[in-house]
């Protein structure tokens, strides 16, 4: 986040679409090769498009005309301000259970209790329709605190936990839950070899930086420092990667280790079955988990806590919301699992020679084909795309790509690369985008069509947002246009593709140090 324009349409499409109370069951991503590009973007569609478009944002602009700037500028007040201004801005972090887009409206549990949080608000206002919006703003994790501090978000509504370090720079409320232990999970395998939190001594264990694992497994070092042992090798992923990402690429083996929070792993391991939770590993114990404001806040912070205690975790509110959510996780599937890894061995030639082909990188084919059919070439779509990249006969017949036989598994793997080409180079070439970001929006136009993400980018410009960067800039606008599909599409290539470079260079290193 580099401005305050950043958070733009996160902010009106929050106030249209405000923090509701209904219910939603997280959905497992589905996909599809959408739409050919030369028959997806002719002229009179284009139009038709931009004229929609153009419509649209007349609509939006006139909804907040004066207030806008002012809705979206840096402030750092207290809650009589915020009551005035009729906007409490929200952190939220998206993607898993607390906080998803589903048909285009913000669902979880972090989702429900706002609804519930503004609700109350308002019921005490007692100011009929000029009431006070809770606007959800998602963003990354290690982007919370900064974006609240420099006044660009009021709260953060993620699953903080309370550490020194944090507290030095923000408050928190109420916690909403207590006693958590941050506890080590290890790759299948290596359950006995960590008889003791010692063993870890010399180890590596993949956290994020801006985790509060990360900060625990820091002052582990440094009793280990005092004791003469050596510290803990600790690896930082991806600020992109979630808990539930880091705890699937242990579960394939990929890390040997992490750290996470008991009640997260005790709802993920029914699911990623292999990776061995060690409940008596404990690198952090008692923790809570709590939402957070600025210091000077203590008006929203009595709110707040007054708020948690009806709310929190051992009410029957905050028990229904965890057993809604945390309990229906079926839809995580494991991409690194020893059948993927198998079956990715076998049909690697493909994906090289197609990638060689069209100058891309064999493991972003094979990240697409595992999310398209999880390896399976005997799959067809409701659409009618079929094989292994799930191409439409029609996509593959066009003038653009002209692979006449899609049945074979080669076939369908070149017609896929050779569009994914033509998506990259017709669309999203311009030197100012990076070659990564490039095959992001590709992917996007795969799954969309080239016209839906052409006018993503034309809107995200307008609305403050880098049109040149997917992640966090264009994927946010496209999470509440077309829905959350393309979003999870791309999200979950990109942590294939994370993977299985991942696994490719940890075989490599053991290999030459054979």
């Amino acid at each position: 986040m580099t401005s305050a324009n950043a958070w733009r349409l996160a902010i009106l499409l929050g106030l249209l679409s405000g923090c509701s109370s209904d219910t939603g069951d997280p959905i497992p991503s589905k996909s599809s090769a959408d739409e050919p590009a030369a028959k997806e973007s002719p002229d009179v569609k284009r139009q038709d498009v931009e004229q929609r478009t153009a419509e649209t944002i007349v609509t939006l602009d006139e909804l907040l005309p004066e207030e806008f700037a002012v809705l979206t500028a840096p402030w750092t007040g207290d809650l009589d301000g915020m009551i005035e201004r009729r906007m409490i801005r929200t952190l939220v972090v998206s993607g898993g259970p607390q906080f998803f887009y589903y048909q285009g409206r913000p669902r979880g549990m972090v989702t429900e209790l706002l609804g519930r949080l503004q609700k109350d608000l308002n019921a005490e206002l007692d100011r009929g329709l000029d009431q006070v919006e809770i606007v959800p703003m998602p963003a990354g994790r290690d982007q919370l605190i900064p974006a609240l501090l420099s006044g660009e978000a009021d709260l953060v509504a993620a699953d903080l936990t309370v550490t020194d370090a944090r507290y030095e720079r923000v408050e928190f409320s109420a916690p909403l839950a207590t006693g958590i232990d941050e506890v080590v999970v290890l790759a299948p395998g290596l359950g006995d070899s960590i008889a003791r939190v010692e063993d870890l001594s010399g180890q590596p264990v993949y956290v994020r930086r801006s985790s509060s694992y990360f900060e625990h497994l820091s002052a582990l070092n440094r009793r280990f420092d005092a004791r003469g042992l050596a510290p803990v090798r600790i690896v930082e992923v991806n600020e992109m990667l979630r808990a539930q990402d880091i705890l699937d690429m242990v579960n394939a083996g990929i890390f040997t280790a992490t750290v996470i929070d008991s009640y997260k792993a005790s709802y993920w391991s029914p699911i990623l079955t292999d990776m061995v939770v060690r409940d008596d590993l404990v690198i952090h114990a008692g923790g809570r988990i709590a939402w957070a404001f600025r210091k000077d806040s203590p008006k929203l912070k009595a709110a707040v806590d007054e708020f948690v205690s009806g709310h929190k975790a051992g009410t029957l509110i905050g028990n229904i919301l965890i057993n809604r959510y945390l309990q229906n996780l079926s839809w995580v599937r494991d991409s690194t699992s020893a059948r993927a890894n198998e079956r990715l061995r076998v049909l690697f030639g493909y994906f090289t020679r197609a990638g060689q082909a069209y100058a891309i990188d064999p493991f972003m084919l094979a990240a697409q084909a595992f999310q398209e059919s999880e390896f399976d070439h005997g799959r067809v779509s409701r659409a009618g795309a079929v094989g292994i990249m799930q191409v439409k006969p029609s996509t593959a017949a066009d003038r653009n790509v002209g692979i006449g036989d899609i049945s074979t598994i080669e076939g369908n793997v070149e017609a896929a690369a050779k569009y994914l080409r033509f998506l990259i180079d017709r669309y999203f070439s311009d030197e100012s985008i990076e070659p990564m970001q490039r095959w992001m929006f590709a992917l996007a136009a795969y799954n969309a069509g080239p016209a839906r993400v052409r006018e993503l980018r034309r809107q995200a410009e307008r609305e403050g947002y880098d049109p040149n960067r997917w992640v966090g800039n264009v994927e946010l606008l496209a999470s509440r246009r077309i829905g959350a599909e393309t979003v999870r599409y791309v999200r979950n290539i990109l942590k294939y593709y994370i993977a299985y470079r991942l696994a490719f260079d940890a075989q490599r290193m053991r290999q030459d140090a054979l």
